[in-house]
């Protein structure tokens, strides 16, 4: 359930994102458009002046969906020098031969 609602709300989020960019664009042209001079400077201002914190705003909101929705396979753990994170646990392969110490298994030395 979890990779479900870690999908659909970052897509929410990137299309929510999107949006206001198209918006940025509109309104950057609509402010260019009523200034005299330097419109291309007004276009700019008005572009990344919008544009920087909606992405920065998205970047951190997707950050806090996959901590607060992990994926089923990421375990949070706390690791040494490092500090908390999010660790994907894999198994390679099966072992071929018995990891049992042998004086448990019952044979002799």
């Amino acid at each position: 359930m979890n990779n479900y609602k870690r999908s659909l709300y970052s897509g929410i989020i990137r299309i929510t994102a999107n949006l206001l960019m198209l918006g940025a664009v509109f309104l950057a042209m609509y402010m260019a458009a009523h200034t005299v001079d330097g419109s291309v400077m007004t276009f700019c201002g008005w572009f990344f002046g919008v544009s920087v914190p909606v992405w920065m705003l998205a970047g951190w909101l997707t950050r806090r969906v996959r901590r607060i929705y992990p994926a089923e396979e990421l375990s949070w753990i706390e690791l040494p020098g490092q500090g908390a994170a999010f660790v994907k646990w894999t198994v390679c392969g099966r072992a071929d031969t018995s990891i049992v110490p042998a004086s448990e298994s019952g044979s002799p030395n």
